[in-house]
């Protein structure tokens, strides 16, 4: 079995994630724990409500887990044990995988240097409410979805985009043609 986290927040954006993790949570193979700050409800931005599994502070190491997932929102914050669960991820090369804005606690546990990503935040979001921008444009891309080693991010909008990445990186594909199946069935015709 492999066990993947979901850190949720009050405010994350249900529907970038809900597609990927539909198909992880109907793969007998596969295990999501959704971990949160409180082990309080967290609402999502579409009002659903969900309950954590586990709690950050709980789970010190990225031993016995495969990977993350991070949806964007709209306030993102970061605490030291998110920081230092996603440096110890990293380090040991396992999936991290972000959204929208959901890079931006990447940027700012400094997973992006030097790295090709891709996010829905740009500069003068930072600039309209006086903050740093945390992220290292050098290396940002106008991708719709980036990977770069175990890390994968996407806009906001290609969370279709998003789901077909993760699922190709945990190899859930049971032929070639199944990820352009796949796309052909997920994305609109016009």
């Amino acid at each position: 079995m492999k066990n993947f986290l979901c850190y949720i927040y009050d405010g994350f954006v249900d529907f970038e994630i809900s597609l990927v993790l539909t198909e992880m949570n109907l793969n007998e193979n596969l295990q999501v724990i959704y971990i949160a700050y409180e082990n309080t409800p967290v609402k999502s931005s579409a009002g659903m409500t969900i309950v954590p599994d586990k709690l950050v502070s709980e789970i010190t190491s990225s031993k016995g887990f495969d990977g993350m997932i991070i949806p964007g929102g709209f306030v993102r914050p970061l605490k030291s044990e998110l920081k230092e669960l996603l440096i110890d991820f990293n380090k040991n090369k396992k999936l991290i995988a972000a959204i929208c804005g959901g890079p931006e606690f990447l940027a700012n546990a400094g997973l992006l240097e030097g790295r090709k990503y891709t996010t829905s935040m740009f500069p003068n979001d930072y600039e309209e409410k006086n903050e740093p921008d945390p992220f290292p444009r050098d290396t940002c891309t106008d991708s719709r979805v980036e990977t770069d080693a175990n890390i994968i991010t996407a806009k906001g909008h290609a969370f279709v985009d998003f789901a077909l990445e993760i699922w190709d990186w945990l190899n859930l594909y049971d032929y070639d043609a199944e990820k352009e199946e796949c796309v052909q069935l997920y994305s609109p015709s016009f």
